[in-house]
This record gives structure tokens, C-alpha cells and sequence, in this order.
């Protein structure tokens, strides 16, 4: 690796694309500054880390995105930006197999998912995930989990609807410490490890609306623990969420 080559950047994660030309800007294995905390205040640049290719002449782009590779260089995720501009006046150096840090101005573009960079890592260095992954990280990290989740299903080109064909779908309540816990454990039930099935009751509901559309088999809902996940959502929600899948023509049961 030279650090100039496009062509050996395959499984390095980001990749900043103008994408009126499909020009690769460059690619760097972490993004600094672009995930923030919602209530923390974003830098003013973005950092670009581990940087492996970089297009010294193309400084900036109107039309840019930041794309997430697995270790194969398959797209699995996609964020549009806009106008983008690198913040340095003369290209950096190589050393070895790296630039140095590369910042870039997004015009105040962020993403408030501050872990969704972590998942993004790990999901580009590993295979299919194992069922409950996002169960054994801190609740903290499951708002961004989620998010991951939800940008990787329709960046990678599926549909809000059901993909599995089992008539039952078991649901781990003991596993939901909060909505976005739900979600993630939702997902996973209806549609496998990082599978998605909506993200608040709207989508839920027009997950469950596509599937009926599109003629997906309909299945039954064991709710496990059902108690646990009421004290988690409360008993309105709880309620809530009841009343979409009735809508939706799912029968839950409660085990």
C-alpha cells in the first residue's frame, strides 16, 4: 500500500464520494466529528483518520456522501452531505501507508448518533452478526445501533416489510431497556441479526402495511417478558404498540 492507490482501499470503511462524478475524495478507516452527542456542540470541521487514498487535486464537491464499505467494498451505508471542502491549502504528505489527518468541512452537517462510527467500524471488519449483538452493548449505544441499523436496510437496498417466512416471531422483552431496545429487538425477531422493522410506532406501522401490501406471509408474535418490557416503555406505549400490531393484523401472545 502506497496510500495513493484507489484500487487497494477495499475494506477501509468511509469513503467520501462526490457523487455527480463518482469520484472517491478519499477513504479513511474512522470519522471524527460527523457522529456527535445531541446535546453536545459538533466541531467545526470534520477529521478524516487513517486516511489510505485521498484525491489531492479535488479539494471540494457539491454534491458529496459519505459511504460506509464492508471488508469486501460492498456499499452498506450512505449519508447524503452536499457541499463539502477538504480545510487544506497544499495536499498532505504520505508517510508509510497513511496521510495524516485529513479535515473537511461539511457546512454543519452531523449526525446525532455518537457511537454510530464504533458500529460502523465493526460492522465493515466482521461477517453477518450474531443474534443479540447490539443486546450486549451499553443502552447508551443503542439509539445509534438502531440508527446503523435503519441506514444499512435501505441503503442496501430493502424495503420496510417482512423478510422472514417463519409463522412466528419471538420477541426477548426481558432484552428492551427502552424504545430504541425495542426496535433493535423487534428487528432482530422479525427480520434477523441487524434486520429492521421500524423505529417508532409510524414506521411499525407502515412496515407492517408493506407487508401486507406485498403479500409477506403473516405471522404470530411471542412476546416474551412481556411485564419487563412495560416497566422499560411504560404503559402507555405499551399499549400503543399493541394496537399497531393489532392494526396490522398480528396476533401477539405473551409467553
Amino acid at each position: 500500500m502506497d496510500g495513493t492507490g484507489f484500487e487497494d482501499a477495499a475494506g477501509i470503511p468511509f469513503r467520501l464520494v462526490d457523487t455527480r462524478s463518482e469520484t472517491v475524495l478519499l477513504t479513511a478507516e474512522n470519522v471524527l466529528g460527523y457522529f456527535v452527542a445531541p446535546d453536545g456542540e459538533p466541531p467545526q470541521l470534520v477529521t478524516f483518520a487513517g486516511v489510505h487514498h485521498l484525491s489531492a487535486d479535488r479539494r471540494k464537491a457539491e454534491e458529496a456522501a459519505l459511504r460506509v464499505v464492508d471488508h469486501r467494498g460492498e456499499e452498506i451505508g450512505t449519508y447524503y452531505l452536499g457541499r463539502v471542502r477538504a480545510a487544506y491549502q497544499e495536499p498532505p504528505a504520505v508517510t508509510g501507508e497513511r496521510y495524516p489527518d485529513v479535515r473537511y468541512d461539511f457546512f454543519g452537517f452531523t449526525e446525532e448518533y455518537p457511537h454510530a462510527a464504533e458500529i460502523w467500524r465493526t460492522w465493515a471488519d466482521e461477517g453477518p452478526s450474531e443474534h443479540g449483538a447490539w443486546a450486549r452493548l451499553p443502552a447508551a449505544w443503542h439509539a445509534s445501533w438502531l440508527h446503523v441499523v435503519q441506514n444499512s436496510w435501505f441503503a442496501t437496498g430493502r424495503r420496510a416489510t417482512r423478510y422472514g417466512t417463519g409463522a412466528t416471531v419471538v420477541l426477548d422483552g426481558s432484552a428492551v431497556t427502552g424504545r430504541d431496545a425495542f426496535y433493535c429487538a423487534l428487528g432482530e425477531a422479525v427480520n434477523g441479526p441487524r434486520g429492521y422493522f421500524g423505529s417508532n410506532l409510524d414506521a411499525l406501522f407502515d412496515c407492517l402495511r408493506t407487508s401486507r401490501a406485498e403479500g409477506a406471509a403473516p405471522f404470530g408474535l411471542v412476546w416474551r417478558d412481556l411485564p419487563a418490557s412495560r416497566d422499560a416503555l411504560g404503559a402507555d406505549y405499551t399499549g400503543r404498540v399493541l394496537d399497531v400490531f393489532a392494526e396490522g393484523g398480528v396476533a401477539v401472545r405473551t409467553a
